[in-house]
């Protein structure tokens, strides 16, 4: 459907001469991400409602987003399973959020921290079939992907010092993206056996 939707309007940009036939595959490809992107805000802010959990929905969006945009890692086949996984991510995270109290988040908040960080520091950035990274990218993205984890679990550490869940859902959301990340490394090492 959004890739129908994205032809649309590319379609009739270049009806109108706004776009060129040349330049009709990547403003589809642009669109379609925007599209895609925007879906899943709207599902997110539904979810945020519906289980009155904006907070945790927010802090995930605001740390998960920049720091996936760098690391890389599983990327789904179809707009649609993205659309899926995305959903289930923020289920999963306001899930184990509200879970992981007192002793417990004692123990694993500081794990969550370290590990997130030694598998993104190891990994990051992965690419996928759909973005493919020369060696050029691949510096940029590790430096950025390190410095966006260590500004954020400097961030997500203070918080959960000062006792504000906040600290919480970003030590979850780095957890969750480290194992999309390594996910994404045993996919391309299967593809290419």
């Amino acid at each position: 459907m959004i890739k129908r939707m994205s032809e649309s309007i590319v379609s009739w940009q270049v009806s109108r001469s706004i776009l060129t036939n040349e330049q009709s595959s990547l403003y589809q490809y642009a669109y379609e991400v925007m599209l895609n992107l925007s879906v899943n805000i709207m599902i997110a802010i539904l979810v945020a409602v519906a289980f009155k959990v904006p907070m945790q929905v927010a802090v995930f969006l605001i740390s998960y987003i920049p720091l996936r945009s760098y690391c890389g890692g599983y990327h789904a086949r179809t707009n649609g399973v993205c659309t899926i996984v995305s959903t289930i991510l923020i289920l999963l995270v306001c899930f184990v959020e509200k879970g992981l109290t007192g002793e417990l988040a004692a123990i694993i908040v500081p794990m969550c921290f370290v590990v997130s960080g030694l598998l993104i520091y190891k990994y990051a950035p992965v690419p996928d079939i759909n973005k493919p990274l020369d060696e050029v990218e691949i510096v940029y993205y590790r430096k950025k992907s390190r410095l966006v984890w260590l500004i954020e679990a400097v961030i997500g550490a203070a918080f959960w010092y000062f006792g504000l869940r906040a600290g919480v859902v970003i030590a979850i959301s780095h957890v969750i993206l480290s194992l999309m990340l390594v996910y994404g490394v045993f996919k391309n090492k299967k593809a290419c056996d």
